[in-house]
């Protein structure tokens, strides 16, 4: 699927959970209905997860300059940041507020209540279906669908004290399904801070194991050493790989490069910056990143147990 189609997909499954979102909201208020709010509550993030990755769309479609040399990928992970802290501020109000209700239950408007969810749900079921057609093609839009899928659940749990309260005056029931849809944000707001922070502190993705990468590296034939290797991801999915290889030969450098571009396809990194040392060749001690042991005397600091 073309970005395009894929920017108009979330364009419209946006506009229509942002727009219902703010329907349940009100509606929560109006009804006096804490899992309506907790309901819209979700279905917001739904609605800033969809924009986040309408953003990300938009800017990998226009973006990039002679100073954005990465493009804006980053602002896509301080959305989500933004997005995931949001979403932990909004569980502990929901749940805080729960705690009030259980020793006081107050009226809600059961009908009102009733009907707002059932349209929540229809809205639900029309965006995850639209969404379900296209995820396959794209992350964004798969991300999207998961939300959309729990959001469902939400809307589901809204009914059943919507039902409880009109049939049998059960109020206790709103808090207690507010509490279970804010459980259900949890894990999703968790998941989406974690993977941030991780881009944000440029920590080696999960599903690459750098020591296995570095030893296929070291086994490569003509390398004698591997160092400074650093793996990071711009934005989830765009993996950058960065090494000093030293080797006895420089006449094999292509052949070496093609080879370590292959590794790193393997692990699903797609840009590599390789530099290439002759034996003997000492890395400048004042760089920050140098991990060499401090000696005073240390040409080959980095070659372990070669034989001169």
């Amino acid at each position: 699927m073309n970005r395009e189609k894929s920017f108009k997909i979330l364009l419209f499954s946006f506009l229509v959970i942002f727009g219902f979102a703010f329907v349940e909201f009100i509606g929560g208020i109006l009804t006096n209905s804490l899992a309506l709010l907790s309901d819209a509550g979700h279905m917001l993030t739904d609605a800033i997860s969809l924009s986040i990755a309408l953003l990300a769309q938009y800017l990998v479609l226009k973006v990039k300059n002679k100073r954005m040399t990465y493009g804006l990928y980053r602002l896509e992970v301080l959305a989500a940041l933004v997005n995931g802290v949001f979403l932990l501020g909004l569980v502990g109000y929901i749940i805080y507020e729960a705690l009030q209700r259980f020793q006081n239950p107050e009226p809600v408007l059961g009908a009102q209540m009733l009907i707002i969810a059932t349209l929540g749900l229809i809205v639900n079921l029309v965006v995850g279906y639209v969404l379900f057609k296209h995820s396959e093609e794209n992350i964004n839009v798969k991300a999207a669908l998961l939300h959309v899928v729990t959001d469902t659940l939400g809307s589901i749990a809204a009914i059943i004290a919507g039902i409880a309260i009109l049939g049998w005056k059960l109020y206790i029931a709103d808090p207690i399904l507010s509490v279970a849809v804010a459980l259900l944000i949890l894990p999703s707001a968790y998941n989406v801070i974690k993977e941030a922070l991780n881009v944000l502190l440029e920590i080696a993705p999960s599903h690459i194991n750098t020591e296995e990468l570095e030893k296929e590296l070291l086994s490569l034939e003509g390398v004698k050493d591997v160092h400074d290797l650093h793996v990071w991801s711009i934005t989830p999915g765009t993996e950058i790989l960065t090494v000093h290889i030293v080797i006895e030969d420089t006449s094999i450098c292509n052949n070496i490069l093609k080879n370590v571009e292959e590794i790193a396809h393997k692990y699903g990194i797609k840009h590599t910056t390789v530099q290439l040392e002759r034996e003997g060749y000492a890395c400048v001690e004042q760089c920050p990143l140098y991990h060499g042991k401090v000696e005073f005397h240390h040409h080959h600091h980095h070659h372990h147990g070669h034989e001169h």
